[in-house]
């Protein structure tokens, strides 16, 4: 029989059996969710083989990845299925898909039913309190933790843009609790999807793809947005009603800060905004460091670090930082930029205390070459600001090597120290472009001499170059050192130097032309 001929002889039937799978599956159960899906997939790839009469049914074969037989009674209203299932696998979903997509939208029908979720969750969510809140946001989020991390980006964000659309019908009508329902979504959201971000973007792969920049993105955002929310609710009375959502939230915002790994400065984030704009009371604070006090992780420890400074307990800080390491240190930075940022120079001195044994072993062995010279430069500014002395500063250039290059040369142009600036140059053979981005036309001003030699091993390049736009160059260049000159009274060292030039080079006719157009003696 054709697939047409058994619609059409069936048709009550198969509605029957639509009406039951559509009672029976819900959308919102990730298994049952699942099953449909496999069923569309069956039914779009034509997996569905011939429809064999077998007494009083019908028997069918699926052709997917493992064949099934599916035997089929409407006398029974009952389908079997060789895979054993209980109740209805995507085998008897497809056959039962296939033959209703014959004279109905199997598109619709299924738009249908997953409507039913937002329609079961909109009733739910009726009742306000944090539990119906947080079991409706819950359902709403599954699907991103079971997405695999191998799976591609795009699909992660458009499994998010459905969620959100999703929770449109979720969303109070009432202004007083918008902000607070958002506070809620973003936290569910972003704990549902950490697990595929932090894959995506918690490594020390320097490799850059599309993908990447796209999770950036979407991460960047929700935080904007978690962060937008919290300067709402800031901005209000809060209201009587919504204490038990608030003490919650406190809850909420530690476990997604504790329960999760990887890109710890980001979860910091979060909870420090929290605690920072939502939670001033001191009462509140205390409890939740007493509870922060049981728990035994490194992390953990960070977040009291963080209540410390917050209450300016220095005594109980120093305690903390002996627990400082090569392996923990990172996490210690984002408490360092907070010290920074909130000028709060004590504890920013003591964090950094900590951390200046172990600085060199961990740009060595803990950092990637493309991610040294940023940390570099951040790791030095917080030791400026927090007044560390010039010698400890400068001892640890010695650990960074070419990745400190920028920074040193900074350090050496500030202190005016332009004869040691020419010498890191030269050694580390810095481009004329790099060395002229950097200091070079301050040090030409200040002590022309110190950088005469570096500016003459330029010059000597761009001469064994032999074009002439490169000579021309050469010119600038030995300007420059005849301004050089003449400013540090060095007149007859400069003649004498340009002649000899033009004599080592005299068959280099355009060079000769090139010097002679630039007027280079004094």
């Amino acid at each position: 029989m054709t697939v047409e001929r058994v619609s059409y002889l069936h048709e009550n039937e198969i509605d029957e059996f639509m009406n039951d799978i559509q009672h029976t599956l819900q959308p919102g159960v990730e298994g049952d969710a699942l099953q449909v899906r496999l069923a569309v997939a069956l039914v779009r790839k034509n997996a569905i083989d011939d429809y064999l009469p077998t007494g009083d049914a019908i028997s069918v074969m699926t052709l997917g990845d493992q064949p099934e037989n599916v035997r089929l009674s409407f006398e029974q209203m009952n389908a079997d299925c060789t895979c054993h299932s209980n109740g209805w696998c995507s085998h008897r979903l497809a056959v039962i898909f296939h033959l209703y997509s014959q004279f109905n939208s199997l598109n619709n029908w299924l738009h249908e039913w997953r409507r039913m979720e937002s329609q079961q969750m909109t009733l739910s969510i009726s009742a306000r309190t944090p539990e119906a809140w947080i079991e409706v946001l819950a359902r709403l989020t599954q699907s991103l933790r079971t997405i695999q991390t191998s799976e591609n980006p795009g699909v992660f964000i458009h499994e998010t843009s459905l969620i959100d659309q999703k929770a449109i019908p979720l969303i109070p009508f009432e202004w007083e609790w918008k902000p607070l329902f958002e506070l809620y979504y973003r936290l569910h959201v972003l704990d549902a999807g950490w697990t595929y971000v932090q894959t995506h973007l918690g490594g020390q792969s320097s490799s850059f793809f599309y993908g990447k920049w796209y999770v950036q993105n979407w991460m960047t955002e929700q935080l904007g947005k978690l962060t937008d929310s919290v300067t709402a609710i800031g901005a209000k009375p809060k209201l009587f009603e919504a204490d038990a959502f608030h003490e919650r939230l406190k809850e909420l915002v530690r476990a997604f800060a504790l329960g999760n790994t990887g890109l710890f400065a980001e979860r910091f984030r979060v909870y420090r905004l929290f605690w920072q704009s939502l939670f001033p009371n001191q009462a509140a604070r205390d409890a939740e460091l007493t509870i922060l006090q049981q728990e035994q992780s490194e992390e953990a420890q960070i977040l009291v670090a963080f209540f410390y400074l917050l209450q300016g307990r220095h005594d109980k800080l120093e305690n903390l930082v002996d627990h400082v390491s090569v392996d923990n240190m990172a996490i210690w930075l984002p408490l360092a930029d907070l010290a920074e940022g909130d000028d709060d120079l004590e504890s920013l001195s003591i964090i950094m205390t900590a951390l200046l044994p172990f600085i060199g072993d961990y740009v060595n062995h803990n950092l990637t070459l493309v991610n040294r010279p940023a940390f570099v430069r951040k790791i030095d500014g917080l030791f400026e600001a927090a007044d560390f002395s010039e010698e400890a500063r400068e001892s640890l250039f010695a650990h960074y090597g070419e990745s400190g290059i920028d920074v040193f040369a900074d350090f050496l142009v500030e202190r005016e120290r332009f004869a040691e600036w020419a010498a890191l140059m030269h050694r580390y053979g810095v481009s004329y472009d790099g060395a002229e981005a950097g200091g070079l036309k301050i040090a030409l001003s200040t002590d022309p001499v110190a950088v005469m030699p570096l500016l003459h091993t330029y010059a000597m390049g761009f001469i064994k170059e032999k074009n002439r736009h490169s000579y021309r160059r050469a010119v600038k260049l030995f300007k420059k050192m005849k301004a050089g000159s003449k400013k540090g009274g060095k007149t007859d060292f400069w003649n004498q130097y340009i002649d000899t030039v033009r004599e080592k080079n005299r068959r280099l006719r355009a060079l000769m032309e090139e010097m002679e157009k630039g007027n280079l003696n004094l």
